[in-house]
């Protein structure tokens, strides 16, 4: 379906996706991913994978680092052993919210609980998206929840909220290596308060790299570069063609530093402190030396910042503001 509409001039794809339709859409290094609100009020489920190894793909987990919703300026990121910037956030407004625990929903949820033989469901949506890059169901990974508001309440726990999406509203992602992503028309939109009691169109969109894009795609990879990405082949074996798990007998362990071995360290204080870590020790019930370790990486979850200064290849400026967003979303967590 052709769309007229001013957010996508000059995009090189654009295209509507009706209820409940989803597509796989190769996203370049550089280029961005718009999904816009047609009607307002409708979530999207989003899964990402590298288009070069599909084995790295969007972790919802780990870029829960970065709080339990992501706002402009938050990054998602490729599981372990990779753990690269995938994609982050160039445009999201503050009607606009989203979600990183909701995992997604699927047929036996809807089966279950409210008893339908088979209703509408992001898995399958997902999964036949993937299908014409013969991904499989297998594939399909936790979402990135767009346009999806939900709040940790004390007694009930997670639980959803009135979609506060616009009709002009949009989200911008950006990607930091070529991609494939899948963004779906949310399927349990008629059942819950998650898409406002119905089901809408959304529209998407791929725009083409702009300066500022390479810029930021180019500092984001450098600053949080490590050398454990560098060696992430390593970690890479034969794609297992058998569902059943067998025991491997030629199997010897090759644990990286271990046993562990320990080591005691003696750190002098200042006159008083023992006696301060005597009586914090004494109240908590743990010994002196647990005592001083807690304290430690307290003050440093508090204090320190989480990512050491890396050089960024756009320069200070850019640099300072992905780790101005960075720490703003990761509220020195680990």
């Amino acid at each position: 379906m052709t769309v007229d509409d001013g957010r996508f001039a000059g995009a090189r794809h654009v295209e509507r996706l009706q209820p409940v339709e989803g597509r796989a859409l190769e996203v370049k290094q550089g280029e961005t991913l718009r999904i816009a609100q047609v009607e307002g009020g409708q979530c999207v489920d989003f899964n990402a994978f590298n288009l070069a190894d599909y084995k790295e793909h969007m972790s919802v987990g780990h870029s829960r680092r970065m709080g339990i919703s992501l706002e402009e300026g938050g990054v998602l990121f490729t599981n372990p052993p990779h753990f690269r910037p995938l994609l982050f956030i160039a445009h999201l407004p503050s009607s606009a919210k989203t979600d990183l625990i909701g995992a997604r929903c699927h047929a036996a949820l809807f089966e279950r609980r409210l008893g339908f033989d088979w209703h509408t469901n992001c898995q399958d949506t997902i999964a036949e998206a993937i299908r014409q890059y013969d991904l499989t169901p297998d594939d399909v990974h936790d979402s990135f929840n767009i346009f999806m508001n939900t709040r940790i309440d004390p007694e009930r726990g997670w639980v959803f909220e009135w979609n506060s999406a616009t009709a002009d509203d949009h989200i911008d992602l950006v990607a930091c290596m070529d991609a494939l992503c899948v963004p779906v028309v949310c399927g349990s939109g008629d059942v819950t308060m998650l898409s406002n009691a119905f089901l809408r169109p959304i529209d998407v969109a791929i725009l083409p790299p702009t300066r500022d894009s390479m810029e930021f795609v180019d500092a984001a990879n450098g600053f949080f570069a490590t050398e454990a990405q560098a060696r992430a082949s390593e970690h890479r074996m034969p794609i297992k063609s058998a569902r059943e798990l067998a025991r491997n007998p030629a199997y010897e362990p090759a644990f990286r530093r271990a046993p562990i071995g320990v080591v005691d360290l003696e750190v002098p204080l200042p006159a008083g402190y023992l006696e301060r870590l005597e009586h914090e020790a004494d109240r908590a019930g743990i010994s002196v030396e647990d005592c001083a370790r807690r304290l430690m990486l307290t003050w440093a979850q508090v204090n320190a910042s989480t990512l050491p200064a890396r050089p960024g290849v756009g320069g200070a400026a850019v640099d300072d503001e992905l780790r101005a967003r960075w720490e703003r979303g990761h509220k020195g967590g680990m």
